[in-house]
């Protein structure tokens, strides 16, 4: 699918997702026991199996902020090479439980080996699978725990929604990752390694205490702020010499010294939230409304006015054709979505009547509205919708 046509992911989640996953298969091993003895406590790493040591590619220690106690279950999001699997296992001792996940299989079997080496296979769990997309149950882990790992999705937001659904209520989310306050050069978020590095998919910090409270999470704390500079940086093995040297070229001194900061985010989901969807962003009344009428957001530029459209954050854009006379089918979402009909004229079909939609006309769905999006007997219909028909 190219860039530009009716249907592409303008997002290019593929392609990130595709460059993490060549990043991780293509370096021989992780940082090793220089950045292993930055993140634990050395006589916490002296009791770990050597090859999870080998294979350290964390930023922070979320086990030891997360507060374990016996007998939870934990998610344990993008296992890799299996240090906080293995921490986590401890910590529940023999009635708790680890699931560990990873999108690579490669990395699955490390975690394997590593909970095997360290006599913890029997309380562990290891599946290969996408964290916008987790293979489990509502509300069937105690703990969330990542380390690194947030920053590698497109989706951040899709999955934080997904780590609210698996949470049971009073459940307890704690990530260390790092976030960004500077604007780095394109020319660094643009490559494959920063992306894989998670320095091009870092967020602010402001912004990511947002997403979580988008994602329905409450007590919200981020702390142990820690700088990493270009030299730590330059630690991990999927930044090339190349790529190291293109920062060194393009980040200002001053920016070399702290390129990004590690936090431990830590929050929970409500207690009392079984029934209730996390993930839903506020959103006016389902309905459409000409897009001259939705309040411009101020801007700079003379001459140009900017309406934003605020159905869901990190929307996955698409563009829809309906033939003519044709229907999407009748589907809900758990969140708020909105879009825009580019051309040809139709109809939205909700519970409590029709209503005609044209061109610049900007349709609102709340959150589990049923609707469909039909076009006229006449002529087909196309549309922007932000994660319309893409759950």
């Amino acid at each position: 699918m190219t860039r530009g046509e009716p249907g592409a992911d303008l997002l290019f989640q593929a392609e990130i997702r595709e460059v993490v996953r060549t990043a991780y298969r293509d370096i021989p091993a992780g940082a090793g026991p220089v950045l292993a003895e930055r993140l634990y406590r050395r006589e916490v790493v002296g009791t770990l199996p050597s090859a999870a040591v080998t294979w350290a590619l964390g930023v922070g220690d979320p086990v030891a902020a997360a507060d374990l106690a016996p007998g939870e279950v934990v998610l344990d999001l993008g296992c890799g090479g299996g240090i906080d699997t293995v921490l986590a296992a401890r910590a529940v001792s023999g009635e708790g439980r680890v699931i560990a996940l990873d999108l690579l299989p490669e990395m699955c079997e490390r975690t394997r080996a590593a909970t095997e080496a360290a006599g913890l296979a029997a309380r562990c769990e290891v599946e290969v699978g996408e964290m916008e997309d987790l293979p489990l149950p509502d509300q069937s882990v105690d703990v969330v725990i990542s380390n690194g790992v947030l920053n590698l999705s497109p989706r951040k937001s899709r999955a934080l929604a997904e780590v609210a659904r698996v949470l049971r209520p009073g459940g307890r989310l704690c990530v260390a990752d790092l976030v960004v306050e500077t604007d780095l050069p394109p020319e660094v978020l643009g490559s494959p390694a920063a992306w894989a590095g998670c320095i091009a998919g870092a967020v602010s910090e402001r912004v990511l205490r947002r997403k979580l409270a988008r994602a329905g999470l409450v007590d919200i704390d981020v702390a142990g702020h820690r700088g990493f500079s270009l030299d730590e940086v330059g630690l991990y093995p999927l930044f090339t010499p190349e790529v190291m040297e293109l920062l060194r070229q393009l980040l200002p001194r001053e920016v070399q010294q702290q390129v990004a900061l590690s936090v431990i985010a830590r929050c929970r989901r409500p207690e009392g939230a079984d029934d209730t969807p996390l993930a839903a962003p506020s959103v006016a009344i389902s309905g459409a409304t000409p897009l001259a009428a939705i309040a411009p957001d101020a801007v700079e530029a003379p001459g140009v006015t900017v309406r934003h459209l605020k159905g869901v954050e990190d929307a996955q854009l698409k563009v829809l054709d309906v033939e003519t006379g044709g229907s999407t089918p009748h589907h809900i979402h758990a969140h708020a979505h909105e879009g825009v009909v580019i051309s040809g004229r139709g109809r939205l079909r909700l519970e409590g009547g029709d209503q005609l939609i044209g061109p610049g006309d900007a349709f609102s769905i709340a959150p589990r509205e049923p609707h469909a999006i039909a076009s006229a007997a006449d002529e087909p219909l196309r549309f922007v919708c932000m994660d319309c028909l893409f759950d």
